[in-house]
């Protein structure tokens, strides 16, 4: 935990400022920890509104591809610091050290730490979790892209293998209703986890944690087409 001391004259001008009892010559902006999880979120809602004003297909790969990375980052931004609040309040050593883990999936992670609260599983948690491997799947195969050559059989007969072409996933981020869906389905994921905390008002929540008005559990369940 970085600690900050300011150091001030008799006329209370600050004149030095220390980082962990070292002098620390830039300047100090210390934020509410939620704005390290909205500004994802808001991004993602950004990139996948500006989708639907593109027609070149490349833009609207790109904007698709954004909303799809930041959506997951947003997620995970999430899971790390709202269970972090929930460790201190817990007095969770358990927790803070399952949080430091850098290995493993996101949604086993998601498991582990709703299995270390009192708040019990979330609503349709296996199908939830599921899901959210699914698109971090994509997400590491998207972040590690590798190069696989291409081949093309013509007429079930002539063989012909396609230099310098290859199949890009990235081209699926085109399709609107996909990237919606991702971004949704991490939506939900917050919002199960204030569900299962106990907040009875679901907007005030989803609003401090991604920045974005009037997201319900009711509006975001309806959009994904399930109960």
């Amino acid at each position: 935990m970085p600690h900050y001391v300011f150091e001030s004259d008799e006329g209370g001008n600050i004149v030095r400022i220390l980082k962990n009892g070292q002098p620390h010559d830039e300047s100090v902006h210390l934020e509410q920890l939620y704005s390290i999880v909205t500004i994802y979120f808001r991004l993602a809602s950004e990139h996948l509104a500006r989708m639907a004003s593109l027609q070149e297909r490349n833009a609207k790969r790109c904007a698709g591809l954004q909303s799809f990375l930041m959506g997951l980052t947003g997620l995970e931004a999430f899971t790390n610091t709202f269970f972090q609040l929930r460790a201190q309040e817990l007095g969770s050593e358990e927790m803070i050290a399952r949080l430091a883990q850098t290995h493993g999936s996101l949604s086993r992670k998601i498991s582990d730490l709703v299995a270390m609260t009192p708040d019990g599983p979330l609503v349709d948690q296996e199908a939830l979790v599921e899901r959210i491997f699914e698109l971090s799947q994509l997400r590491h195969e998207i972040m590690h892209p590798r190069w696989t050559p291409s081949a093309l059989t013509i007429a079930g007969q002539v063989r012909v293998n396609i230099m310098g072409l290859v199949e890009n996933r990235q081209a699926m981020f085109e399709d609107e209703t996909l990237c919606r869906e991702a971004l949704l389905w991490c939506l939900l994921a917050v919002a199960r986890i204030g569900e299962a905390h106990g907040r009875e008002e679901l907007s005030g929540f989803m609003f401090h944690w991604t920045g974005n008005y009037g997201l319900t559990l009711g509006m975001i369940t309806s959009q994904l087409g399930i109960p």
